[in-house]
């Protein structure tokens, strides 16, 4: 029989062993950056997908491919081992709607990666800005104190400010705790307008000295370039839509001029 579709799902496409893995997630956010340096590390480094989450809580719409397939908004997983340490990195293409949608998926998030041996999540995420600057600083949260001495080593910054983190990117390192992993958010600085290069490779410097690997970051740039260009098409398409739900119909013309008439 299968399961009915009320609760997130993790479907594994294959099984992984892995050696005490860290968890890097990269979730739509402020200025895309961290599921920009997401996509870009999986591309840069080949990563493997190997399991798709999904959930009821994400938006009620589907994707429809150029090629007539419909896709489901999902997370997926994908794992890298590197030299010094086995990575799983998350993308997604949405976050959950509600509050508890994002507690109800970081929940299964963190089952499943508890479940493979995992240790240490860090999430990436924007820090908005109102002004551009020509190298942003990278700021860092942790559940723990040698936690967080570990990543303000690698260049990251303690605010001394109370930032709210919204969202599953402050919500996924925060939780680990309580699954016995450590936790960290890593904020960089972002105008937050458009799709930012600049802060996803500042992010991804950090976990390049983290993971003690080289990333190469030459074609983040064009991927933003991309990036924006879609998100162009989709804003223009949604104005148009909205445009035409609030126009009156032709009946509706005729009728409103014959009554003023």
């Amino acid at each position: 029989m299968n399961p009915r579709f009320l609760e997130s799902m993790i479907r594994l496409k294959k099984k992984i062993k892995a050696k005490n893995p860290v968890l890097l997630v990269g979730l739509p956010g402020v200025g895309f950056v961290s599921k920009l340096a997401a996509d870009h590390m999986i591309k840069q480094t080949k990563a493997e997908h190997f399991a798709t989450l999904y959930s009821p809580n994400f938006p009620n719409q589907v994707i429809a491919l150029r090629n007539g397939a419909l896709r489901p908004f999902s997370m997926r997983f994908f794992y890298k081992r590197f030299k010094q340490r086995d990575v799983v990195i998350l993308k997604g293409d949405v976050q959950p709607l509600t509050v508890e949608g994002q507690y109800e998926v970081t929940a299964k998030i963190l089952e499943f990666f508890q479940g493979m041996g995992g240790s240490e999540v860090v999430a990436m995420a924007g820090y908005a800005l109102n002004q551009t600057k020509a190298t942003p600083d990278v700021y860092c949260a942790a559940t723990s104190k040698s936690y967080l001495q570990h990543f303000i080593k690698l260049g990251a910054k303690q605010n001394d400010a109370v930032i709210p983190i919204v969202g599953m990117a402050g919500l996924m390192p925060a939780v680990a705790k309580l699954y016995s992993m450590q936790g960290t958010c890593l904020l960089v600085e972002t105008p937050g307008q458009a799709v930012d290069a600049k802060g996803a490779s500042t992010l991804l410097g950090i976990i390049s000295k983290m993971l003690q690997e080289n990333i190469d970051m030459k074609k983040l740039d064009g991927k933003a370039r991309k990036a924006q260009g879609m998100l162009r098409k989709i804003e223009e398409q949604a104005r148009k839509e909205e445009q035409r739900a609030f126009a009156p119909d032709e009946t509706m013309k005729k009728e409103t001029l014959t009554y003023i008439h």
